[in-house]
């Protein structure tokens, strides 16, 4: 049990975190942080969450097959292809060809996480028009939490983030796997690496190279976690929980940073109550309605 504790702690919390810091401090040099200008620097983020993530993913998980096999090296896959955009969106480009890269990107997400037993047990038409759903949500969330982060630059983004997957990997813990659960941790860890570099660069801006990466990883951990049963809704109610934030740009007292930590883990707490209350009812044999 020690020997797991240590290595959860060193290769799931503290590598990952300390990796992001130093993607990060190469990106954006702290030290120069007046002569620097806001739109450098976005590749970092992407790699800070990348590599911070895969190198969490294998000490968890070990190596991916390759071809992907399952949903964790789906996972895996999915952080690769995530640096490879996030270095592509910190290049100008007309934006149809961005939002074609992330429709690309959300598609594989929304169709390689599917279950098997999902896809035996559906027809063609429910399955192209489950994976289109699932794609134009990652799509919406996506877009809507750049457009955000485009215009709120700093800590606050990434901490939320990471603190919303923290609280996520609970609910995965309790609800599908604990392996599903470390590898969130991993993702969090990475995210709060880049939130505290961007504490002393305030012009950080987690828009296009971070979320390109922590994005798609997040909403393919819920899809994965989706083939285990979960109480109607909670799923969704956390993969629209990013857009929480927003209701910070409608008042004025949420702008600080602290607010919109705590506005983003709140749809997260609301998902595990309404799972432990599941398990409850589950485990006493009665409805607890």
């Amino acid at each position: 049990m020690e020997e797991f504790i240590q290595k959860q702690l060193v290769w799931a919390m503290a590598m990952p975190l300390g990796i992001a810091i130093v993607c990060m401090v190469i990106a954006w040099r702290p030290w120069q942080r007046e002569k620097r200008e806001s739109v450098r620097g976005w590749w970092g983020g992407a790699l800070a969450i990348g590599l911070g993530y895969l190198v969490g993913h294998v000490a968890i998980n070990k190596w991916p097959a390759l071809p992907p096999a399952s949903g964790d090296d789906y996972l895996f896959l999915f952080a690769v292809i995530g640096i490879g955009v996030g270095f592509s969106e910190s290049i100008r480009m007309p934006v149809w060809i961005r939002w074609g890269i992330r429709l690309v990107l959300c598609a594989a997400v929304s169709w390689f996480m599917l279950s098997k037993g999902f896809r035996s047990g559906h027809t063609n038409g429910v399955l192209l028009a489950w994976g289109s759903g699932q794609t134009m949500a990652a799509f919406l969330v996506w877009t809507l939490l750049e457009r955000l982060a485009e215009r709120r630059t700093g800590p606050s983004i990434p901490l939320a983030l990471s603190l919303l997957i923290a609280a996520a990997s609970v609910y995965f813990l309790k609800g599908s796997s604990g392996k599903l659960a470390q590898l969130a941790g991993v993702l969090s860890a990475s995210l709060g690496g880049a939130a505290l570099v961007a504490m002393t660069v305030p012009r950080v801006s987690s828009a296009r190279g971070l979320l390109a990466v922590a994005i798609p990883l997040y909403c393919a951990l819920i899809l994965y976690s989706w083939q285990y049963d979960k109480p109607f809704g909670t799923p969704v109610i956390l993969a629209a929980a990013p857009l929480v934030l927003w209701i910070a740009e409608w008042r004025e007292s949420f702008t600080a940073v602290v607010g919109r930590v705590l506005l983003a883990v709140v749809p997260a707490l609301i998902a595990l109550v309404l799972l432990l209350w599941s398990l409850l009812d589950q485990a006493s044999g009665e409805s607890l309605y």
